[in-house]
């Protein structure tokens, strides 16, 4: 860790932005008003409410979409033990097993035994079945279904897709419906149902090369519709079901504000931390302790080196940006961090010396209450 990086937390902030491009903190203890900590590059402003791509925290509100989803077309808990295929259409093995069904638990934590080797960004009006069928065994594990923790993007586009097979609505309208409104957060996947003046609030995501912010996503966006990486429409056609999900990045491209996923990070005190994956249940990629036990779009950390208590939550890193939506239980502290722009050579299977900083500052924070 720097020496020169200050422990109390509002001096840290400011000590980051720059050299990134943006350092957001927002923390709420208990039922207390809100505090945000915000510092931005020169050249760069941003308020809590300025909307950015929020990477693998995603996953929450894509998890929580299928579990409500399904909740009200009355399906029950054991909804989780279904083959997974039999909610796509078609029939999903790995070919090394294929008389191993896949679960859509498995696929939520994991553990499924599909990874990321092959991609997971599917052609526009492609079928999930017809790309699967290309690409064979590349997208999975030598690991029978169940039994391995490999940490895979694609997983979570299939669960978007169950979540249309289900709803029969698009999977940005259902998660507007179930989890964004009545969280009352602004934003949505890839740009979708955000209004044209709140596109201009914007943050790009950003990556420092060699001493310069260069933006990488997000500097151009569509006026409206869905809006792919470089600005432009990623639909040129009416929304197809089972068919333009992975249009909407339900894996990581969720724009949020530093508000939005503050109160996500609150809404996690209501959510059952259901474990799905635990490394007892064998072994994994568990990225330096990164991951440990695993659930419905949600990282439960028992014993994080880097902060002093449990936590549940969710890390993102992606394009140069890193940050996370976390939730004390012990401290009923929920709170969310943002770092945008990352060095280019960042490790993507660590923590950054400034992350673990944050989350030491954070920690004592929410201990002085």
């Amino acid at each position: 860790m720097k020496p020169t990086l200050p422990g109390r937390l509002e001096a840290l902030v400011p000590a980051l932005a720059p050299p990134y491009a943006f350092c957001g903190v927002g923390l709420a203890l208990g039922d207390a008003v809100p505090q945000y900590h915000i510092a931005t590059a020169p050249g760069i402003s941003a308020t809590p409410n300025t909307l950015f791509r929020a990477a693998s925290i995603s996953k929450i509100v894509t998890a929580r979409t299928l579990d409500r989803v399904a909740r009200s077309a009355g399906l029950g808990s054991e909804f989780l033990n279904d083959d997974i295929g039999s909610h796509l259409g078609f029939r999903l093995r790995n070919p090394r097993w294929p008389d191993r069904p896949i679960t859509i638990g498995q696929v939520a934590s994991h553990s499924s035994g599909l990874c990321d080797d092959a991609g997971y960004s599917l052609p526009a009006g492609q079928p999930i079945a017809e790309w699967f069928e290309e690409v064979g065994s590349g997208c999975f594990l030598p690991h029978p279904p169940g039994t391995f923790f490999t940490y895979a993007n694609l997983g979570y586009l299939l669960l978007a897709a169950v979540c249309e097979a289900i709803g029969t609505k698009p999977f940005d309208t259902l998660a507007r419906q179930h989890v964004l409104d009545p969280l009352g957060i602004e934003g949505g996947f890839n740009w979708s149902g955000v209004p044209a003046p709140r596109r201009e609030d914007r943050l790009a995501t950003y990556r420092q090369d060699n001493g310069a912010l260069v933006p990488q996503i997000d500097s151009a966006v569509t006026r409206e519709g869905i809006s792919d990486p470089e600005g432009n429409p990623a639909l040129r056609a009416p929304y197809q079901l089972h068919l333009d999900v992975t249009r909407l990045s339900p894996q990581g491209g969720m724009r949020l504000s530093l508000q939005g996923a503050l109160a996500l990070a609150r809404s996690l005190a209501n959510e059952p931390a259901q474990r799905l994956w635990t490394p007892s249940m064998g072994p994994g990629d568990y990225s330096n302790g990164i991951f440990e036990s695993y659930g419905m779009g949600l990282q439960i950390l028992d014993n994080p080196a880097f902060y002093p208590r449990p936590l549940i939550g969710h890390f993102g890193n992606a394009y140069g940006f890193l940050g996370g939506v976390w939730y004390d239980r012990k401290k009923n502290a929920g709170f969310a961090y943002a770092l945008n722009g990352a060095p280019i050579d960042a490790p993507d299977d660590r923590l950054m010396a400034e992350e673990q900083a944050l989350f030491a500052a954070i920690g004592a924070h929410v201990d002085k209450g």
